[in-house]
């Protein structure tokens, strides 16, 4: 049968062993548990506050990519709008500049066209004295002069038409 002395023995080792495997090991155990579960949370919640932060400074990076690349095409629109810009101002100076040459080229043309026409009348003068001269040397009446004169005239004012235009 069950003795009592050693029941009641038994109960208060059970109790003792208990109660010191709750001090010596239950409290350190679940102490450590305790801790060792607080920084697993805290390491959870660390790495999700840096994939936060990794997310808003990805965001923030693809920002600055976006307004990057649009201030470049905003850049590159501004410079082929300038060298436009200036190809036309060259150009329009090329022209300027070309239809001054024509302009002072047509001028000097017109000034030694009528520098030789000039000289044409000057000759033409001194052969209307050596024709004149001849003519006195052959007596002519005044209708003969007066048609030669005439005559004379009318030559040189085609070939100043003629010529000039």
């Amino acid at each position: 049968m069950i003795d009592r002395n050693l029941f009641i023995a038994q109960t208060i080792n059970f109790i003792l062993l208990i109660f010191l495997l709750y001090r010596l090991l239950y409290k350190p155990v679940k102490s450590f548990m305790d801790k060792r579960t607080s920084e697993i949370e805290q390491q959870i919640k660390s790495a999700k506050e840096n994939q936060e932060a990794t997310e808003a400074l990805r965001s923030e990076l693809e920002e600055q990519a976006k307004q990057t690349r649009q201030q470049a095409r905003l850049f590159l629109d501004e410079a082929t709008k300038r060298s436009e810009e200036i190809q036309a101002e060259m150009l329009a100076e090329a022209k300027e500049e070309a239809a001054s040459i024509i302009r002072r080229a047509r001028e000097v043309s017109k000034l030694e066209q009528e520098k030789a026409w000039a000289e044409l009348k000057d000759q033409v003068g001194e052969l209307s004295l050596l024709l004149a001269s001849k003519v006195i040397d052959q007596t002519l009446d005044q209708n003969a002069h007066q048609k030669l004169i005439n005559d004379t005239m009318n030559q040189l004012d085609s070939l100043d038409k003629g010529s000039l235009q």
